[in-house]
């Protein structure tokens, strides 16, 4: 009578083993074997260093808190089934030496934003980062770009590879704003270019790039950030920011790629700000802007609006007539020449009279022609 109650208590435990552990059992381990176990795994994990993995090669470029080389990783043993060699993959990695705790959190934050955005084939993508907090030396391997940056090539530009250039970079950044990121320093240094056999671009650099939006609820930024030629003037003025800080730095890039110099510079820093702050930019009198035709000047000062609120949404510019092609109006025609003149003519007389045309008469004459009405805005 024992042995079959026995019996069947053990039948019990093995159909219970088999309901809560599968077919392979419940095995019983001592506390301090698992204990073991664990600390095994934390001392793998924590030898685990940016020389163990990776090969440093040469210096490729240098940033403000880091500098760029080549690595490429370190081939796994390879079984005695593989026959066929890898290929080495190269990689580039920013090295930085710090032992500021705030510095060391910025590098973890970017790293983690800029792997939210890795299906974004535009966007230049990271793969590992490796922290050592004993020797301060921090590594962050991102893709390898065998590429120019704008800032070196768009001298030598076509119209239409200008035009295709800021289309591709407001669709780049129309998805990350879509992800509720900033980038917040979009300048050509930032903008990686190859032209053939097709343009494309490829934006690098998020190390100061912020979240703005998570889910349904927005944040202001506020920290002055970024580079300042390139800065809105919404930072320097002390209240909170949204993402069109990054609208003002597209309008930046195209004044510069298509007047060949930049709209707000002065001797000092102060001076520059104080450009950049003006309610009333004068960068649309300058002799440069003057000699653009008028769908060119149209999108620059829709994107260089002094208050966010009007400027264009990253999804918008596109929609500009500027990158229609058919509708693309030659700078020598006589309606280029005429609206030119109109301009001029209104500024001087506002000057006679001692008053300074507004902002808002210019754009009056700006949206005169059809073309002008192809955007609208809800003020």
């Amino acid at each position: 009578m024992l042995t079959n109650i026995k019996m069947h208590q053990e039948k019990i435990r093995n159909h219970l083993k088999t309901h809560l552990f599968g077919k392979q059992g419940f095995k019983i381990r001592r506390s301090v074997d698992i204990e073991n176990v664990i600390v095994q795994q934390e001392q793998v994990q924590s030898v685990e260093r940016f020389k163990d993995a990776y090969v440093l090669q040469e210096k490729i470029g240098e940033g403000a808190h880091s500098v760029v080389r080549k690595c490429y990783k370190i081939p796994k043993q390879r079984s005695t089934k593989s026959l066929m060699p890898k290929s080495i993959q190269i990689y580039a990695v920013k090295c930085f030496r710090t032992d500021d705790p705030e510095i060391v959190n910025t590098i973890i934050h970017t790293f983690n934003l800029q792997r939210q955005l890795q299906d974004i084939p535009q966007v230049c993508r990271t793969y590992d980062l490796f922290i050592d907090q004993q020797t301060k030396h921090h590594y962050q391997v991102i893709e390898f770009c065998d590429s120019p940056n704008l800032e070196q090539v768009y001298r030598n530009l076509t119209l239409r590879q200008k035009q295709a250039t800021i289309k591709q970079l407001a669709q780049i950044i129309s998805q990350i704003h879509s992800r509720g990121i900033s980038h917040r320093d979009l300048k050509p240094e930032n903008i990686l270019i190859q032209t053939e056999p097709n343009l494309q671009i490829k934006l690098i650099d998020f190390g100061v790039s912020k979240r703005f939006k998570f889910r349904d609820t927005f944040t202001e930024m506020w920290t002055a950030t970024g580079t300042i030629l390139y800065q809105a003037p919404e930072v320097f003025l002390g209240g909170g920011y949204d993402e069109k800080v990054d609208i003002w730095s597209i309008g930046i890039i195209l004044y510069q790629m298509l007047c060949q110099t930049l709209p707000f510079y002065a001797e000092t820093i102060s001076e520059t700000i104080e450009q950049i702050t003006s309610p009333e930019p004068q960068f649309q009198y300058s002799q440069e802007f003057l000699q653009l035709n008028q769908v060119q000047r149209d999108l620059i000062k829709r994107l260089l609006k002094p208050y966010p609120h009007q400027r264009l949404s990253a999804e918008e510019i596109p929609l500009h007539p500027w990158f229609d092609q058919e509708n693309y109006v030659d700078i020598s025609s006589d309606d280029m020449i005429l609206a030119q003149d109109m301009i001029l003519g209104e500024r001087t007389m506002s000057n006679q009279i001692g008053t300074e045309i507004t902002e808002q008469q210019l754009q009056n004459l700006m949206d005169s022609l059809e073309w002008g009405r192809r955007i609208h805005f809800n003020q």
